[in-house]
Protein backbone atom coordinates (compact mmCIF):
# COMPACT_ATOMS: atom_id res chain seq x y z
CA UNK A 1 0.00 0.00 0.00
CA UNK A 2 1.17 3.36 -0.68
CA UNK A 3 1.54 5.94 2.19
CA UNK A 4 -0.24 8.84 2.21
CA UNK A 5 1.01 12.58 3.53
CA UNK A 6 -2.24 14.30 4.83
CA UNK A 7 -2.68 17.71 4.67
CA UNK A 8 -6.21 17.10 5.32
CA UNK A 9 -8.89 15.12 6.83
CA UNK A 10 -12.44 16.03 7.96
CA UNK A 11 -13.22 13.06 9.96
CA UNK A 12 -16.56 13.51 11.18
CA UNK A 13 -17.91 13.98 7.31
CA UNK A 14 -15.38 10.36 6.83
CA UNK A 15 -16.81 8.90 9.90
CA UNK A 16 -20.78 9.84 8.57
CA UNK A 17 -20.04 8.05 5.55
CA UNK A 18 -18.30 5.17 6.83
CA UNK A 19 -21.26 4.63 9.37
CA UNK A 20 -23.79 4.62 6.48
CA UNK A 21 -22.26 2.08 4.16
CA UNK A 22 -20.97 0.01 7.26
CA UNK A 23 -24.85 0.16 8.69
CA UNK A 24 -23.50 1.55 12.09
CA UNK A 25 -20.17 0.70 12.15
CA UNK A 26 -18.46 2.04 15.51
CA UNK A 27 -15.36 3.78 14.79
CA UNK A 28 -14.30 4.04 18.14
CA UNK A 29 -15.53 2.91 21.36
CA UNK A 30 -14.30 4.12 24.74
CA UNK A 31 -14.70 2.97 28.26
CA UNK A 32 -13.46 4.58 31.17
CA UNK A 33 -12.64 2.99 35.13
CA UNK A 34 -11.84 5.97 37.13
CA UNK A 35 -9.65 5.45 40.54
CA UNK A 36 -9.57 8.69 43.42
CA UNK A 37 -7.72 8.86 46.28
CA UNK A 38 -6.85 11.97 48.02
CA UNK A 39 -3.53 12.64 46.29
CA UNK A 40 -3.74 12.12 42.66
CA UNK A 41 -6.70 10.68 40.03
CA UNK A 42 -5.58 8.33 37.33
CA UNK A 43 -7.68 6.88 34.91
CA UNK A 44 -7.64 3.98 32.40
CA UNK A 45 -9.18 4.48 28.70
CA UNK A 46 -9.89 1.50 27.03
CA UNK A 47 -9.64 2.62 23.10
CA UNK A 48 -11.60 -0.48 20.78
CA UNK A 49 -11.39 0.31 17.26
CA UNK A 50 -14.56 -0.56 15.47
CA UNK A 51 -12.49 -1.57 12.13
CA UNK A 52 -11.56 -5.26 13.64
CA UNK A 53 -14.05 -6.87 10.84
CA UNK A 54 -11.98 -5.20 7.74
CA UNK A 55 -8.29 -4.78 8.67
CA UNK A 56 -7.91 -7.29 11.13
CA UNK A 57 -6.47 -3.98 13.16
CA UNK A 58 -8.31 -4.66 16.16
CA UNK A 59 -5.11 -6.64 18.25
CA UNK A 60 -2.70 -3.87 17.13
CA UNK A 61 -5.20 -0.43 17.14
CA UNK A 62 -6.48 -1.94 20.50
CA UNK A 63 -4.40 0.31 23.39
CA UNK A 64 -4.54 0.80 27.05
CA UNK A 65 -3.80 3.99 28.03
CA UNK A 66 -3.40 5.53 31.39
CA UNK A 67 -3.78 9.07 32.76
CA UNK A 68 -2.04 10.02 35.74
CA UNK A 69 -0.35 13.27 36.28
CA UNK A 70 1.09 13.23 33.15
CA UNK A 71 -1.89 14.44 31.10
CA UNK A 72 0.17 15.99 27.96
CA UNK A 73 1.48 11.86 27.44
CA UNK A 74 -2.10 10.66 27.09
CA UNK A 75 -3.44 13.11 25.06
CA UNK A 76 -0.81 12.90 22.52
CA UNK A 77 -1.58 8.80 22.73
CA UNK A 78 -4.83 9.60 22.23
CA UNK A 79 -4.54 11.78 19.49
CA UNK A 80 -1.84 9.54 17.96
CA UNK A 81 -4.53 6.84 18.35
CA UNK A 82 -7.44 8.62 17.23
CA UNK A 83 -5.31 9.74 13.62
CA UNK A 84 -4.42 5.75 13.34
CA UNK A 85 -8.13 5.07 13.05
CA UNK A 86 -9.12 7.55 10.31
CA UNK A 87 -6.25 7.53 8.21
CA UNK A 88 -6.85 3.56 7.96
CA UNK A 89 -10.79 4.36 7.57
CA UNK A 90 -9.97 6.88 4.67
CA UNK A 91 -8.67 3.64 2.73
CA UNK A 92 -11.46 1.66 3.67
CA UNK A 93 -13.97 4.35 2.62
CA UNK A 94 -12.73 4.62 -0.44
CA UNK A 95 -12.31 0.65 -0.86
CA UNK A 96 -16.10 0.11 0.21
CA UNK A 97 -17.25 3.35 -2.42
CA UNK A 98 -15.13 1.52 -5.92
CA UNK A 99 -16.44 -1.84 -4.50
CA UNK A 100 -19.88 -0.36 -4.44
CA UNK A 101 -19.28 1.10 -7.74
CA UNK A 102 -19.98 4.61 -6.19
CA UNK A 103 -16.94 6.14 -6.74
CA UNK A 104 -16.49 8.54 -10.20
CA UNK A 105 -14.40 10.74 -12.32
CA UNK A 106 -14.59 14.14 -11.33
CA UNK A 107 -15.35 14.99 -14.54
CA UNK A 108 -18.07 12.79 -15.25
CA UNK A 109 -19.58 12.65 -11.93
CA UNK A 110 -22.78 14.51 -10.48
CA UNK A 111 -24.21 15.88 -7.43
CA UNK A 112 -23.82 13.54 -4.61
CA UNK A 113 -20.94 11.08 -6.35
CA UNK A 114 -18.19 10.19 -4.85
CA UNK A 115 -14.78 11.73 -6.75
CA UNK A 116 -10.71 10.42 -5.67
CA UNK A 117 -9.26 13.78 -8.11
CA UNK A 118 -5.81 13.23 -8.93
CA UNK A 119 -4.77 16.74 -10.31
CA UNK A 120 -2.30 19.87 -10.50
CA UNK A 121 -3.82 22.41 -7.47
CA UNK A 122 -3.37 25.72 -6.19
CA UNK A 123 -4.42 26.59 -2.09
CA UNK A 124 -6.00 29.96 -1.37
CA UNK A 125 -6.10 31.04 1.99
CA UNK A 126 -7.52 34.79 1.94
CA UNK A 127 -7.65 34.74 5.94
CA UNK A 128 -3.88 34.53 5.66
CA UNK A 129 -3.92 36.77 2.45
CA UNK A 130 -5.49 39.35 4.25
CA UNK A 131 -2.60 39.43 6.86
CA UNK A 132 0.09 39.75 5.47
CA UNK A 133 -1.04 42.80 2.87
CA UNK A 134 -1.98 44.50 5.10
CA UNK A 135 -1.19 47.78 4.76
CA UNK A 136 0.39 49.16 8.59
CA UNK A 137 2.28 45.81 8.24
CA UNK A 138 3.74 46.28 5.21
CA UNK A 139 4.87 50.01 5.42
CA UNK A 140 8.19 49.72 7.43
CA UNK A 141 9.13 47.03 4.89
CA UNK A 142 8.49 48.91 1.65
CA UNK A 143 9.35 52.30 3.06
CA UNK A 144 13.21 52.28 2.77
CA UNK A 145 13.54 55.97 2.18
CA UNK A 146 14.61 58.23 4.99
CA UNK A 147 12.47 61.54 5.98
CA UNK A 148 14.42 64.74 5.07
CA UNK A 149 16.08 66.93 8.51
CA UNK A 150 13.65 70.36 8.47
CA UNK A 151 15.91 73.50 8.41
CA UNK A 152 16.34 75.57 11.83
CA UNK A 153 15.16 78.89 11.96
CA UNK A 154 18.36 80.54 10.24
CA UNK A 155 17.79 78.66 7.13
CA UNK A 156 17.85 80.42 4.05
CA UNK A 157 14.06 80.79 1.62
CA UNK A 158 16.18 78.21 -0.99
CA UNK A 159 16.39 75.92 2.16
CA UNK A 160 12.76 75.94 2.86
CA UNK A 161 11.91 75.10 -0.02
CA UNK A 162 14.24 72.26 -1.27
CA UNK A 163 13.02 70.92 2.70
CA UNK A 164 9.30 71.14 0.68
CA UNK A 165 10.38 69.22 -1.90
CA UNK A 166 12.10 66.22 -0.24
CA UNK A 167 9.44 66.07 1.87
CA UNK A 168 6.92 65.73 -0.79
CA UNK A 169 8.88 63.04 -2.26
CA UNK A 170 9.38 61.14 0.99
CA UNK A 171 5.35 61.18 1.25
CA UNK A 172 4.72 60.12 -1.94
CA UNK A 173 7.37 57.01 -1.29
CA UNK A 174 5.44 56.06 1.72
CA UNK A 175 2.07 55.75 0.28
CA UNK A 176 0.96 52.22 -0.69
CA UNK A 177 1.46 50.65 -3.92
CA UNK A 178 -1.80 51.05 -5.73
CA UNK A 179 -1.57 47.03 -6.47
CA UNK A 180 -0.82 45.96 -2.68
CA UNK A 181 -3.99 48.20 -1.92
CA UNK A 182 -6.33 46.23 -4.22
CA UNK A 183 -4.76 43.05 -2.87
CA UNK A 184 -5.65 43.47 0.51
CA UNK A 185 -9.25 45.07 -0.47
CA UNK A 186 -10.02 41.88 -2.18
CA UNK A 187 -8.38 39.60 0.44
CA UNK A 188 -10.69 40.99 3.07
CA UNK A 189 -13.70 40.86 1.01
CA UNK A 190 -12.92 36.75 0.04
CA UNK A 191 -12.20 36.58 3.57
CA UNK A 192 -15.60 37.44 4.00
CA UNK A 193 -17.13 35.19 1.61
CA UNK A 194 -14.99 32.25 2.86
CA UNK A 195 -15.02 33.16 6.67
CA UNK A 196 -13.34 29.73 8.37
CA UNK A 197 -12.14 28.11 5.00
CA UNK A 198 -9.33 27.54 2.57
CA UNK A 199 -9.83 26.75 -0.96
CA UNK A 200 -8.17 24.15 -2.95
CA UNK A 201 -8.65 24.78 -7.05
CA UNK A 202 -8.44 21.48 -8.91
CA UNK A 203 -8.15 21.03 -12.82
CA UNK A 204 -11.79 19.82 -12.92
CA UNK A 205 -12.99 21.21 -9.74
CA UNK A 206 -12.55 23.85 -6.29
CA UNK A 207 -12.55 22.08 -2.87
CA UNK A 208 -14.01 23.70 0.11
CA UNK A 209 -12.12 23.44 2.89
CA UNK A 210 -12.61 23.64 6.55
CA UNK A 211 -9.99 25.92 7.78
CA UNK A 212 -9.78 23.55 11.44
CA UNK A 213 -9.70 19.99 9.18
CA UNK A 214 -6.18 21.37 8.17
CA UNK A 215 -2.99 19.38 9.24
CA UNK A 216 -0.89 22.21 8.02
CA UNK A 217 -0.17 25.78 9.68
CA UNK A 218 -0.82 28.58 7.70
CA UNK A 219 2.76 28.90 6.46
CA UNK A 220 2.89 25.27 5.96
CA UNK A 221 -0.08 25.28 3.58
CA UNK A 222 1.05 28.19 1.19
CA UNK A 223 4.46 26.54 0.83
CA UNK A 224 2.50 23.84 -0.68
CA UNK A 225 1.92 25.60 -3.69
CA UNK A 226 5.66 25.43 -4.40
CA UNK A 227 5.39 21.73 -4.83
CA UNK A 228 4.83 20.26 -8.26
CA UNK A 229 3.42 16.70 -6.74
CA UNK A 230 -0.13 15.98 -8.16
CA UNK A 231 -2.59 16.48 -4.90
CA UNK A 232 -5.34 13.57 -4.46
CA UNK A 233 -8.59 14.83 -3.04
CA UNK A 234 -11.50 12.45 -1.98
CA UNK A 235 -14.75 13.50 -1.08
CA UNK A 236 -18.41 14.15 -2.18
CA UNK A 237 -19.53 16.41 -5.51
CA UNK A 238 -22.07 19.24 -4.04
CA UNK A 239 -22.83 20.99 -7.14
CA UNK A 240 -21.98 21.59 -11.01
CA UNK A 241 -21.26 25.04 -12.04
CA UNK A 242 -22.87 25.42 -15.14
CA UNK A 243 -22.21 29.30 -15.95
CA UNK A 244 -20.18 31.93 -14.57
CA UNK A 245 -19.84 35.56 -14.44
CA UNK A 246 -16.44 36.86 -14.60
CA UNK A 247 -17.45 40.43 -15.52
CA UNK A 248 -20.21 40.90 -13.37
CA UNK A 249 -22.71 40.80 -15.91
CA UNK A 250 -25.77 38.62 -13.91
CA UNK A 251 -29.48 38.54 -14.47
CA UNK A 252 -31.87 40.56 -12.20
CA UNK A 253 -32.91 38.21 -9.46
CA UNK A 254 -37.04 38.85 -8.32
CA UNK A 255 -37.33 39.52 -4.51
CA UNK A 256 -37.65 35.96 -4.27
CA UNK A 257 -34.17 35.04 -4.97
CA UNK A 258 -32.21 36.20 -2.39
CA UNK A 259 -30.86 33.24 -1.51
CA UNK A 260 -29.40 33.48 -4.31
CA UNK A 261 -27.05 36.20 -3.56
CA UNK A 262 -24.19 34.34 -1.66
CA UNK A 263 -23.59 32.27 -4.83
CA UNK A 264 -23.79 34.95 -7.75
CA UNK A 265 -20.89 36.77 -4.84
CA UNK A 266 -19.07 33.45 -5.02
CA UNK A 267 -19.51 32.68 -8.27
CA UNK A 268 -18.08 36.43 -9.68
CA UNK A 269 -15.20 36.82 -7.56
CA UNK A 270 -13.56 33.70 -8.25
CA UNK A 271 -14.46 33.67 -12.11
CA UNK A 272 -12.66 36.68 -12.10
CA UNK A 273 -9.58 35.00 -10.48
CA UNK A 274 -9.36 32.18 -12.45
CA UNK A 275 -10.18 29.76 -9.79
CA UNK A 276 -13.80 28.94 -11.27
CA UNK A 277 -14.81 27.59 -14.74
CA UNK A 278 -18.12 26.69 -16.39
CA UNK A 279 -18.70 22.91 -15.68
CA UNK A 280 -16.10 22.76 -12.35
CA UNK A 281 -17.52 20.52 -9.62
CA UNK A 282 -18.00 22.40 -6.07
CA UNK A 283 -16.19 19.67 -4.04
CA UNK A 284 -16.72 18.49 -0.25
CA UNK A 285 -13.65 17.32 0.31
CA UNK A 286 -13.22 14.17 3.48
CA UNK A 287 -9.49 13.40 2.77
CA UNK A 288 -6.54 15.67 0.49
CA UNK A 289 -3.19 14.20 0.52
CA UNK A 290 -0.41 13.18 -1.38
CA UNK A 291 0.71 10.01 -2.13
CA UNK A 292 4.50 8.12 -2.30
CA UNK A 293 4.90 7.11 -5.95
Amino acid sequence: MKTKDYIYLDDEFLNSHLAQLEKGLLVKEQTERGVESTDTTSFTHSMTTGLDGFFGLGAKIQSEICEGDNNVKSDFTKNMVENVLNDYAVDLLIEDCSTNGLLRNIKQSNEGDFILSSSKFQIYDFEYLESITNPQRLAPILNQSIPPIAPGPQATKQERIEYQKQLKLYNDSSKMPKEFETLHNLSVFANTLFRDSVLLKLNAGLAICKRNKLRLNKAQTSFENESDRKIKVFGVVSATKKETHPDGDVPALKIDELDKIPSIMFDVTLSNLNMLYKNDKIIKPIAIYFEAE
